[in-house]
C-alpha cells in the first residue's frame, strides 16, 4: 500500500510539474492588435496571490479605452534602418499620438533595443534592456543590466512567481503567467498568455492598470521562419488548410491559453467546432517543428 500511495503520490507531482506555463521565445509573434484600456475600480488585495494555480479576479474593473497597440515586423516601420539590431516593434497609438518601442527577439532573450522612437524624445539603449528570458519557468528569478544613452548602467530583475487564471469582465484566461519586474529599484507587473505569448494585464510603478484586449487581425505571421509548411485562409471560418513543404507527422491545434484543442494528420482541417479566437498550429516534420499563429473567425 505505501509503494501504491507513493507512486500516485509521484504521479501527482509529475502531472503538476506540467501545469506550469513556460513562455518561449518562439510563441511571440507580430501581426497581433489590441485595444488598451485603464482599468479602475480593482482591489489590489485581488491581485496580491503569489505561487501556483493563483486566481486573479479584474471583473469588477471599470475600464476606459486608452488606445491600441500592434505587434509589427521592423519592415513595417518607418525605422528599419535606423535600427538595424532590432526584429520586433510594438507600435503605440496613445492619445492620437504614434510611437515605438523596438525589440531584439531570439529564442533566449526578448530585449528593448529602443523606444518612444518616433516621438520628439525616443531612447535608445547602449546596453539592451531585458523584457523576457526564454524560457520563462516559474520561480525564475532572473537579473540582468542595462543602459540608455547617456545614462549610467542600470539593473532589472523579471520574477516569474505565480502563474494561474485572470478573470475580466469579457474573458477567462487559464494559464496565466505573471512577471513582477524591479527595474533600477520600481516595481511593475505583467501577466502574460503563454501561446502566443501576450500581455493580458499589467501594473506599472505608478500604480495604473492596463488591460490588453486582442482583436482581429488579418496579418498574423511567424517572427521566426517557417521552412516546414503554410496555413490558409488567415483568418478562417470553417477550414484552414496546410501546404506542407516537407512530410508532416502530426499537426497540434493550441488555443490562445496554451491548452491543446485536437491532433491530426490531415491538411485540411475543420476548426467549425472552434470558438472564435487565436490560436496555434504546431506542425510537427521529418525535419523539425515549427508553428504559426492563426484567428478563428
Amino acid at each position: 500500500m505505501k509503494k501504491l500511495i507513493t507512486s500516485i503520490a509521484f504521479a501527482l507531482s509529475f502531472v503538476n510539474l506540467f501545469a506550469q506555463p513556460v513562455l518561449h521565445g518562439d510563441s511571440l509573434h507580430t501581426g497581433l492588435s489590441f485595444n488598451l484600456y485603464v482599468i479602475t475600480n480593482v482591489n489590489i488585495a485581488t491581485l496580491s496571490q503569489a505561487g501556483p494555480n493563483a486566481s486573479w479576479d479584474i471583473s469588477a474593473g471599470v475600464a476606459t479605452l486608452a488606445g491600441t497597440v500592434e505587434f509589427q515586423t521592423m519592415a513595417s516601420t518607418p525605422f528599419a534602418a535606423q535600427y538595424p539590431a532590432a526584429n520586433f516593434a510594438i507600435k503605440f497609438v496613445i492619445n492620437g499620438v504614434t510611437d515605438y518601442s523596438l525589440f531584439n527577439l531570439t529564442n533566449n532573450v526578448f530585449e528593448e533595443v529602443a523606444n518612444n522612437v518616433g516621438s520628439a524624445s525616443p531612447v535608445s539603449f547602449v546596453d539592451y534592456r531585458t523584457a523576457l528570458p526564454f524560457p520563462f519557468t516559474y520561480s525564475l528569478s532572473a537579473n540582468d543590466t542595462y543602459q540608455k544613452m547617456g545614462q549610467n548602467q542600470k539593473t532589472i530583475n523579471n520574477n516569474y512567481d505565480a502563474y494561474g487564471t485572470l478573470i475580466t469582465s469579457n474573458a477567462t484566461y487559464n494559464n496565466v503567467v505573471r512577471n513582477l519586474i524591479t527595474d533600477d529599484g520600481s516595481g511593475s507587473a505583467t501577466w502574460y498568455s503563454s501561446s502566443p505569448l501576450m500581455p493580458l494585464f499589467q501594473i506599472n510603478n505608478g500604480g495604473t492598470m492596463i488591460l490588453w484586449e486582442l482583436t482581429s487581425s488579418t496579418g498574423v505571421t511567424e517572427v521566426k521562419n517557417n521552412s516546414i509548411f503554410e496555413l490558409y485562409p488567415n483568418p478562417a471560418t470553417n477550414l484552414l488548410i496546410i501546404t506542407n513543404k516537407e512530410p508532416i507527422t502530426k499537426i497540434e491545434i493550441i488555443n490562445d491559453a496554451g491548452q491543446l484543442q485536437f491532433t491530426t494528420t490531415k491538411t485540411r482541417i475543420d476548426i467549425s467546432l472552434l470558438k472564435a479566437g487565436v490560436y496555434h498550429a504546431k506542425v510537427y516534420s521529418v525535419k523539425g517543428i515549427a508553428s504559426q499563429v492563426f484567428i478563428k473567425e
